[in-house]
């Protein structure tokens, strides 16, 4: 990764002042610099952001096509517009690494296979010289993302963190289609770079898939934490095992989320939402802390399934809705983490009251005699 930087590297004089309108300029993702897959390592990219609008992989309702497009709207929302210093954790990624936003793979709309093949040339292009991030498209996306994150690394054993509401490891999706987004966990499992103890679903909940497929899940070592679960225990706890299986005896780790892990009152923006999901701040705390314990040399993340005419505020993708705003978030989060695991920081400086939080101690009221 890159030496010591500040935003200002990357946003100049903007980096601090709110000098330009939001819905002024090019809606790259986080206004950031656009660069071409090709010339990464000229331009001392560290992580390069990519869009996989396909949306003809999934089975119910379409529109993440459209995800890409509203996630970046929604970026360009922030307050102050460049400056990403957090509050809680006391990090800014851009004081870390430097970002580009790399544009979208090449989709070729009625022809599903040839889509996921040229987003895993673009994937493998960006993951020789950067790290990854993609923003999806439907769930099928994250196999080419994986296959070519992998292949251009040399990865021989990697683990999975997948926060879903489904498993995905349908062995040929939900209507037949072996490249269908409900089974790309197979297919990467299939390809022999990923073992099921590598494995860890977090949120999982509802009818699909049914139990033949959890029993052979559990047959090949897999594990997963349901929605009630998660809920019941310590956040901590899942996080700890989820990253120790996924970093146990391997190369790297790809983290996927899925929002429909999210309670659809919180992210109705997506095509499969089902009651009882994770709420925002459990996926923002587990993402945060799975993440900063992860290397990010050997790293990827890409969300997916963000379907903004779903959105109920969302009626345009111009400034993005509540979902896509999620998602945005999720990603800032993950670069976030990253940048304090680059550090080896449990956490960065983050601005706290003069006094301790809580209640503080008074004098007792003398008793009268």
């Amino acid at each position: 990764m890159s030496e010591e930087r500040n935003g200002e590297d990357i946003y100049g004089d903007k980096h601090k002042e709110a000098n330009e309108p939001i819905f002024s300029g090019i809606p790259t993702f986080l206004k950031l610099p656009q660069a071409d897959r090709d010339e990464l390592d000229e331009e001392d990219v560290d992580v390069g952001i990519l869009g996989a609008p396909l949306d003809t992989a999934t089975t119910i309702r379409p529109g993440t096509r459209y995800g890409p497009r509203a996630v970046r709207a929604a970026s360009t929302v922030p307050s102050p517009p460049y400056e990403h210093f957090n509050i809680e954790t006391g990090v800014d990624p851009f004081d870390t690494f430097s970002v580009a936003d790399t544009g979208d793979a090449t989709v070729s709309p009625g022809d599903t296979r040839q889509s996921q093949l040229n987003i895993e040339d673009a994937v493998y292009e960006i993951s020789e010289q950067a790290t990854p991030i993609v923003i999806g498209g439907d769930h099928s996306i994250s196999y080419p993302d994986i296959k070519g994150w992998a292949e251009a690394n040399g990865y021989e054993d990697i683990g999975l963190i997948h926060f879903d509401c489904h498993a995905d490891t349908g062995e040929d999706g939900l209507t037949g289609f072996e490249y269908d987004h409900g089974a790309w966990v197979k297919r990467v499992y299939d390809e022999g770079i990923m073992a099921g103890e590598n494995y860890t679903l977090i949120g999982p909940r509802g009818f699909w898939p049914g139990p033949d497929t959890y029993e052979d899940m559990r047959d090949a070592g897999m594990k997963w934490y349901t929605a009630m679960e998660v809920g019941g225990m310590d956040l901590d706890d899942i996080v700890a095992d989820a990253v120790q299986r996924a970093t146990d005896g391997t190369d790297a780790v790809w983290v996927s989320f899925d929002v429909d892990v999210m309670e659809p009152a919180y992210c109705p923006g997506t095509g499969e939402p089902e009651p009882g999901g994770l709420i925002p701040r459990e996926a923002i705390y587990m993402v945060r802390e799975v993440v900063k314990a992860l290397d990010p040399e050997d790293f990827g993340f890409d969300v997916v399934e963000v379907a903004p005419q779903y959105d109920v505020s969302d009626t345009s993708s111009y400034n993005g809705g509540i979902t896509s705003g999620f998602a945005n978030r999720l990603i800032i989060e993950v670069m976030g983490s990253m940048a304090l695991a680059e550090k080896g920081l449990e956490s960065g400086d983050p601005i706290k009251p003069e006094e301790p939080l809580g209640p503080t101690e008074t004098a007792e009221t003398p008793a009268d005699d």
